[in-house]
């Protein structure tokens, strides 16, 4: 992890990620939502998480090749 890139990272990016985790709070804590959809919802919102994290240069996944 890069903590200058998160110093400087776009306003958008960080209002995602402050949607992701509400949504990851408000589905883990709803009884009406089963275990499996709730795992659905949270294995998404990682990608997402993840996705938004790569393209700001705040994680970097390893390579394959030379």
């Amino acid at each position: 992890m890069d903590t200058e890139a998160l110093q400087t990272m776009h306003p958008m990016v960080w209002i995602i990620l402050a949607s992701a985790v509400f949504i990851s709070v408000t589905v883990v804590f709803n009884k009406a939502i089963k275990l499996v959809l709730k795992l659905a919802v949270l294995a998404v919102v990682a990608m997402f998480v993840v996705y938004f994290l790569v393209q700001a240069n705040v994680i970097v996944l390893p390579t394959s090749g030379n």
